[in-house]
């Protein structure tokens, strides 16, 4: 008995399904040009969506630097840094204080911190201490510093050292002693500026605080602000004088600038314009809300008044002095120190 394929075509039983369409020239190009048109709007809508998302990124930073190049996605916060960015403190007992004194850098020289809280005749009654950052650090005892400076209930802010130790003590507090090796490892923190490896010499303070010295040191704040006193505002390093919002400073730049040049705050100096120098031109073309700004950090430079700007870090821990102003009415008082440290290099050394 005979046999056919249904896919012969030599049989005479072959029958093809499907026809053939073979296309023309014509059909050819047309097809060709309906592709490249569909590729030309798919490469349109991906240039408009790439502008959109870049453009509201150059919103989104404008709305973070007010202006000054800058932004906190440059300079991101550890998540061991447990900060905050600002207390406003407009206490009708702070008011009332007859003195309020700010003290520059103590780096851990405890017992001049004593000597001059003597020479005020400070009273907790009717004073207030108000410690401009690096309560820590270099000189001798740390621990000492912030202990002392909690039973005088004094008011701090955050020095760019306070900040390491903060962050080291968290982590630890957190992961464990354990966790923080090989010493040459650097604390997994993100695109941090100043990334902290566990060689570090603020490791072996960080392990010396209790919990208690933790809970101080970390409650100061980055900014002290008073509005009832001139708009008073403590600080460590500076503020940029380009942004006009307290909120909207840069905590990083407000614990370690120095100078302003054309990419803006710096923490070095003699690279521009001391941060001060800017800030008092700026204030002294307004009428009203002068602020003044009361601030360390700048050893090198020493005692900097301005009308609007005092920076009172007087290198004590350098062997120079240790000062006190009064808020209230600019009047300092110091006392003299050892060396303890040479100066030298960077404020991080």
């Amino acid at each position: 008995m005979a046999h056919f394929r249904r896919d012969d075509n030599s049989s005479i039983e072959y029958v093809d399904a499907i026809p053939r369409n073979e296309k023309t020239a014509k059909q050819k190009r047309m097809w060709k040009w309906i592709a490249i048109a569909v590729a030309i709007i798919v490469v349109i809508i991906i240039v408009v969506v790439v502008s959109v998302v870049v453009t509201q990124q150059k919103k989104s930073n404008n709305n973070d630097n007010s202006g000054n190049g800058t932004s906190n996605s440059q300079y991101p916060i550890s998540p061991y840094a447990h900060m905050t960015t600002i207390v406003t403190n407009n206490d009708e007992s702070l008011q009332q204080k007859e003195n309020i004194y700010v003290i520059g850098d103590v780096h851990g020289c405890v017992s001049e911190l004593d000597k001059l809280v003597t020479k005020l005749n400070f009273s907790q009654s009717t004073d207030q201490l108000i410690l401009a950052g690096d309560l820590t650090a270099k000189g001798p005892d740390s621990v000492g510093v912030i202990r002392r400076a909690k039973e005088l209930g004094a008011f701090c802010v955050r020095g760019n050292h306070d900040d390491k130790i903060v962050r080291l003590k968290t982590f630890q507090l957190e992961r464990g002693e354990n966790a923080m090796y090989p010493l040459s490892a650097t604390m997994p923190e993100g695109n941090v500026p100043d990334p902290l490896k566990f060689k570090n010499y603020h490791v072996a303070i960080a392990k010396n605080l209790t919990q208690d010295d933790y809970d101080y040191l970390a409650s100061c704040p980055v900014m002290f602000h008073m509005p009832f006193l001139n708009d008073a505002v403590v600080v460590h390093g500076g503020l940029d004088p380009n942004i006009t919002s307290l909120q909207d400073q840069i905590p990083y730049l407000v614990m370690n600038m120095r100078d302003i040049d054309n990419n803006g705050p710096s923490p070095e100096n003699n690279v521009g314009t001391q941060w001060g120098t800017i800030w008092n031109e700026k204030q002294q073309n307004l009428t009203l809300d002068n602020t003044e700004i009361f601030y360390g950090h700048d050893a090198s430079r020493g005692l900097n008044l301005k009308n609007y700007t005092f920076g009172l870090d007087t290198g004590c821990v350098y062997g120079n002095e240790l000062t006190a102003m009064n808020v209230r009415t600019k009047v300092m008082t110091q006392i003299k120190c050892p060396l303890y440290v040479k100066q030298g290099g960077t404020d991080d050394d």
